[in-house]
């Protein structure tokens, strides 16, 4: 029941629709029922409808503004209702130009009625995008409209299409689906691309100004592999930009490796010469305790002079050497020296030595020369057979006998040491004072009694002064003395870097020296503790930094082995240079991080390292040279493109040399620096070159545009004059056409220039048809008098009466005729149709000028001319518009 009621009111619903409008029926030529036509063409109920009002509407003129209004499926309908009218009445594309004042209507007319042929071979390469719009929107065969689609670029066409397609055209949807589809993820592959150069550029230019350094050189390099992969992408302004900024990078790299290389090397010349004083001190204390079992050996002193001569020569070159420790070093040399002349003294001597060691009763004279000619240093152990001579001529006896034959030389040097003594004293001077009081003490001991006895009283003197600032120093020392216990006892506390607290201990210790020690020795006993307790846990980190110096030593063992093994093995010929410069890079780096090492052990691997170095640079080198070489020819060739020609042809291969720079492999810093600037400035001068054109090119537009512009402007003052003959306007036109217009030109200006020459020949032709339509009238009017001879060669043998020349250019002009005479019009019209479709189509104006020859060929009645010449003169009218 209910599907029934449902249908019920269905059908009742279905009965209440209006029947569709029949415009069959409707003649065109009546303006009302034209108007209902062009009413049902844009409003009709149904696409039916809309087609049938269509195809009745006879006249392009009514059309052209229906197909700016209609849908995208009405368009093609139009387009092919207008392309009809336009090959079966040729003469209708001129009357709809002159009644159409819109220039976009009249562009519209141009474009809908052009005479050739559609086909897909038409559309090609060289087809504007325009009328590949057109054609794939409205073109008559799928093929076509297929065709044009795809070969439609641009996003907003490819966007209309689809929009004008969908629904209707299922071939040219999907083709300009799948073309915009290509476009944007292109478009995307292109903005995600520029985006990788954008972000590649900004991290290098990041790493050309950050001050951290950590990793610096891997960061870089690989900011570089990155770049690889989009180099071809970028513009030349992106590629100098880094590379710029990559340049910048490598210089600071090169300063980095070079700063540490120097830091190194000065931290190692520092331990060298370190080394050297140790050395030497320990020799030279050897030395003053005691005398090897076999005596001084003159060969291994030598040896051990001139090492450390060598060492020391080597440790401070090229290398800033504080006063004091140069001092030290020629203090221990100068020593050592001496000692090793006297050894050399002692050998001289030593057969005289054994003659006299032998001899019971050796003679005193030549045991004295022989003792003063080996002049044996004080304060060094003597050989024991050096010693045996001196207790034979017992030295002892010799000294004293010498100190009472020389009283009065004594008493001088005592004298000397008192007055300098109390001038010590004076200044307060307490280690000074007291050296000197134990100096005067001693020279007192060795004068007589009548000597010394006048002298005694100032010794004393002086020693209860020295007593007495002893006593004052302790006094004020002792605070001093307590606060560094304090200070030590607070160290040993701490828990802070070992190398940190050693220093620091040793500035205490340093600090109570110079405050002369101390008398209480409880005090300094409490300070030895406290500095033993604070130096223990250091040795355990020195143990530690001995171990750690052996396991450097192992690492540096084992890149000697790895970069010989390297060396040895590697095939120079297909050897990938990148990698041999950086294993030569890493192994200069993992030999510096491998500190610190015993100096002595690091001896030979250094050189052993050194000469596998050296041994890897060389070929290392020569590659460089080469590739440097290489870059010559790049930058060479770049200099020479820039007086090239034509521009386009320098540009595009400089881009190729800048391509070829990135390939070309190692070169050493420096040189690449001083070469990518030469080929920096040339490519700068080849695309300013190109930048320079550009502006020239730029300045001609803008001065071609203002003179278009200012032509323009003069032909629209002359045309709005009303006052102008048709010699000016042409002239004006002629004049426009010869005005030189830029390959660019702004879209207004474009239009102004359209617009103006359109108005200018429509001003040409109105003036023109004016004129025309004034002589026919005139014609018309003076064969009342006289029949017109003029053009009889155009006059058909059979003359039409006067009324149906009336109705023939009635029809001609495309104006009315009176309701009596529509039959004869119709006649007229349906033999005009089928001298078309004969092929014998004619030119309005030629068609009025036969008519209106004819008029004025033959006699008419004056009652009928009467009647008819106004009809004439109407039809002209409306023709002249």
């Amino acid at each position: 029941m209910a599907a029934f009621i449902k249908k019920l009111f269905k059908n009742k619903k279905t009965d209440n629709v209006p029947k569709p409008m029949d415009v069959s029926r409707l003649d065109p030529a009546n303006a009302k029922d034209l108007d209902t036509l062009i009413q049902a063409a844009r409003h009709g109920e149904t696409n039916a409808v809309r087609t049938a009002a269509i195809e009745q509407i006879n006249h392009i003129r009514h059309l052209i503004p229906l197909y700016t209004e209609a849908s995208a499926n009405m368009r093609s309908r139009l387009a092919q209702r207008i392309s009809d009218l336009s090959q079966a009445e040729p003469q209708q594309v001129n009357e709809a130009l002159e009644a159409l004042k819109d220039p976009q209507q009249q562009a519209l007319v141009r474009q809908l009625c052009q005479g050739q042929d559609e086909s897909a071979q038409q559309v090609s390469a060289d087809t504007e995008p325009k009328q590949l719009l057109r054609l794939a929107i409205e073109g008559k065969t799928a093929a076509v409209r297929l065709a044009a689609a795809e070969r439609i670029e641009k996003e907003e066409d490819l966007q209309a299409v689809q929009k004008a397609a969908k629904g209707r055209d299922k071939g040219v949807y999907q083709a300009a689906r799948k073309k915009l589809q290509s476009l944007r993820q292109a478009q995307e592959k292109a903005a995600s691309v520029q985006a990788s150069i954008g972000d590649l550029i900004q991290q290098m230019e990041e790493q050309a100004r950050t001050e951290n350094m950590q990793l610096y050189g891997a960061r870089v390099e690989s900011l570089q592999s990155q770049w690889k992969n989009v180099a071809g992408d970028a513009s030349p302004e992106q590629q100098t930009a880094f590379l710029s900024a990559l340049d910048t990078c490598r210089r600071r790299i090169h300063e980095a490796e070079r700063a540490s290389a120097q830091e190194a090397e000065s931290q190692q010349k520092a331990e060298e010469r370190t080394a050297t004083l140790e050395l030497l001190r320990s020799t030279l204390n050897t030395l003053a305790a005691e005398v090897p079992e076999r005596g001084p050996s003159l060969s291994s002193l030598d040896a051990l002079q001139k090492t450390q001569e060598n060492r020391w020569m080597e440790a401070t070159r090229d290398t800033d050497v504080g006063k004091a420790e140069q001092k030290e070093y020629q203090a221990l040399m100068l020593e050592l020296r001496n000692y090793i002349g006297a050894v050399q003294r002692l050998s001289a001597q030593q057969e005289t030595m054994v003659r006299l060691a032998e001899a019971e009763t050796p003679d005193t004279g030549e045991l004295k020369q022989t003792l003063n000619a080996v002049d044996w240093p004080e304060g060094y152990a003597q050989p024991e057979q050096l010693e045996s001579l001196t207790r034979k001529l017992g030295q002892e006896k010799q000294l004293q006998k010498a100190q009472s034959s020389d009283q009065k030389a004594q008493q001088k040097v005592l004298d000397d040491l008192l007055d300098r003594l109390a001038r010590s004293l004076e200044q307060n001077l307490f280690s000074e004072s007291r050296q000197l009081h134990k100096q005067a003490q001693h020279a007192f001991n060795g004068l007589d009694h009548k000597h010394s006895q006048a002298r005694q009283a100032r010794l004393t003197l002086l020693g209860r002064q020295l007593q007495e600032l002893e006593d004052w120093r302790g006094f004020a020392t002792r605070p001093k003395q307590e606060e560094l216990c304090q200070a030590m006892e607070y160290l040993a506390e701490q828990h802070i870097e070992p190398e940190a607290k050693a220093a620091r201990i040793k500035e205490l210790q340093q600090e109570w020296r110079d405050l002369g020690g101390s008398s209480d020795q409880s005090l300094w006993h409490r300070f030895k503790a406290a500095s033993d307790a604070a130096y223990e846990p250091c040795q355990a980190y020195f143990a530690a930094k001995s171990e750690l110096k052996e396991a450097n030593l192992e690492k540096r063992k084992a890149i000697c082995d790895q970069l010989a093994e390297f060396a040895n093995n590697a095939d120079w010929s297909t050897v990938d240079w990148k990698a041999v410069e950086r294993i030569h890079r890493v192994a200069r780096e993992e030999w510096r991080s491998a500190w610190p090492v015993d100096f002595k052990a690091n001896r030979g691997l250094q050189k052993t390292f050194d000469h596998l170095l050296k041994q890897i640079e060389a070929p290392l080198n020569e590659e460089r040279r080469r590739n440097e070489a290489l870059k010559q020819s790049i930058v060479e060739r770049a200099e020479a493109l820039i007086e090239h020609e034509p521009l386009n042809e320098a540009m595009e291969q400089a881009k190729e040399l800048q391509k070829e720079w990135e390939a070309v492999g190692l070169t050493r810093h420096r040189e690449d620096r001083k070469l990518w600037q030469a080929f920096r400035a040339a490519c700068d001068t080849i695309f300013g070159r190109r930048d320079a054109q550009r502006a020239e090119q730029a300045a001609e537009d803008h001065a071609a545009v203002e003179q278009l512009q200012q032509a323009i402007s003069a032909s629209e003052t002359v045309r709005t004059d009303g006052d102008v003959g048709v010699e000016q306007l042409q002239a004006q036109l002629r004049q426009l056409n010869q005005t030189p217009v830029p390959r660019k030109l702004p879209r207004a200006v474009s239009d102004a220039l359209d617009h103006e020459k359109h108005a200018l020949k429509s001003h040409i032709q109105k003036a023109l048809r004016q004129k025309r339509a004034a002589d026919w009238q005139a014609r018309i009017n003076r064969s009342l008098a006289e029949t017109d001879a003029a053009n009889t060669d155009v006059v058909p043998g059979d003359l039409p009466s006067p009324r149906e020349i009336a109705v023939r250019l009635e029809i001609a002009t495309g104006s009315s005729s009176p309701d009596e005479d529509q039959e004869l019009r119709m006649k007229q019209q349906v033999e005009r149709l089928a001298a078309g479709m004969g092929g014998a189509t004619t030119n309005t104006e030629d068609e009025i000028e036969r008519l209106v020859t004819c008029w004025c060929s033959q006699s008419i009645p004056t009652s009928e001319a009467e009647v008819l010449i106004p009809r004439l003169h109407r039809a002209l009218e409306h023709w002249r518009g």
